[in-house]
């Protein structure tokens, strides 16, 4: 009855929030035993202790013991994969096991005994040496990404084919998972996506993926902080190296530069102008809010275009009275504005 459907349903959404709430629990207690672990062996992360309590390896307690067509069929499949190119997908025995079986099947049991006397020593090595490799988090993390991204894919494959979407499927590690061994997958279910890419963005997929990467592994926080930090470095920099040349042009120690009233500061006491400013306002590079123009002014000095420069005597002279007629009388200052600009120091 319709009774008796509520009722179930509603045991059923009971029961799925008690699992919930115990895997919950449960998940909290891994992740204190995460904690405890961090606490006994720092140099790994209480991510990566979390991540190898809840990874658990597939070897058998008792293994069967090797056959002559695991030995074959290992052989064939390293043969295989090293006619492959390093950047190619390697080949496994799953996918190519029917194949060789139809090989090994066509000898005679002798010629099965001959091709694998050597191998059965490599087999057996291979595997005593694989019971005894530990359990690495990292390695075991990429292989079950690798095999998630090709189960999707496949199934990615077969939903586009049937509905004729058109799909881009990318993927990459974040900034918690940086120990992890996967590059950027890009997945293109038809060349037109990617010929989109070189359109509007200017790149391929592959090198937005990897960009992609890049951002998620520093986070939004990383790159505004590296730019910032770049930024005030740049700063200080330039500040330091304005100050080095003002020395350089005074022969004498400075304290500080001044950028308002330089011509009473500097002019006045030393007879030095500054030549050949490149941005439009004469501020401290602390004051300015341009990456670009502080480069600006520093490559400037760097270069030599921008420089501080001593007055001959004669031109310290016909300075002063070239201020002096700027600051009492309206005439003349366009001789003045033309000679010294505004902050008559700076030329």
């Amino acid at each position: 009855t319709e009774a008796e459907k509520k009722a179930l349903a509603e045991k059923h959404k009971a029961h799925k929030g008690a699992y919930k709430d115990a895997l919950a629990d449960a998940q909290d207690l891994v992740m204190q035993e995460a904690v405890k672990l961090h606490e006994q062996f720092p140099d790994r992360t209480v991510e990566y202790h979390f991540e190898a309590i809840l990874q658990r390896t597939h070897t058998k307690q008792k293994s069967q013991k090797p056959t002559r067509w695991n030995a074959f069929l290992r052989s064939e499949v390293k043969a295989m994969n090293a006619g492959r190119e390093p950047d190619e997908r390697r080949i496994k025995a799953t996918k190519v096991g029917c194949e060789i079986a139809e090989k090994w099947n066509a000898m005679s049991q002798q010629e099965k005994i001959d091709v694998t006397k050597d191998l059965m020593e490599d087999l057996e090595e291979h595997r005593n040496n694989k019971s005894l490799t530990s359990h690495n988090v990292p390695i075991s993390a990429f292989h079950d990404i690798c095999a998630t991204l090709d189960s999707v894919t496949q199934t990615v494959c077969r939903n586009s084919d049937f509905g004729h979407a058109l799909i881009l499927y990318l993927a990459c590690k974040s900034l918690r998972d940086l120990d992890h061994y996967n590059r950027p997958y890009v997945y293109l279910s038809d060349d037109r996506v990617g010929d989109f890419f070189q359109l509007a963005l200017k790149e391929t997929p592959s090198n937005f993926a990897t960009r992609l990467k890049g951002y998620c592994t520093s986070g939004v926080t990383g790159v505004i902080s590296n730019y910032k930090k770049s930024f005030l470095q740049l700063k200080s920099k330039t500040s330091a190296l304005i100050l080095d040349k003002l020395h350089d042009a005074t022969q004498v120690p400075v304290s500080r530069m001044y950028y308002v009233k330089f011509d009473e500061n500097i002019t006045v006491q030393h007879g030095v102008v500054l030549e050949n400013w490149l941005l439009k306002k004469f501020a401290s590079p602390g004051d300015i809010g341009s990456m670009v123009e502080v480069k600006t002014v520093y490559n400037g000095f760097m270069s030599g275009v921008t420089k501080f420069r001593k007055l001959t005597a004669a031109e310290w002279q016909e300075w002063e009275e070239v201020r002096f007629n700027l600051e009492h009388t309206d005439e003349g200052g366009n001789y003045g504005t033309m000679f010294f600009n505004s902050n008559y120091g700076v030329v």
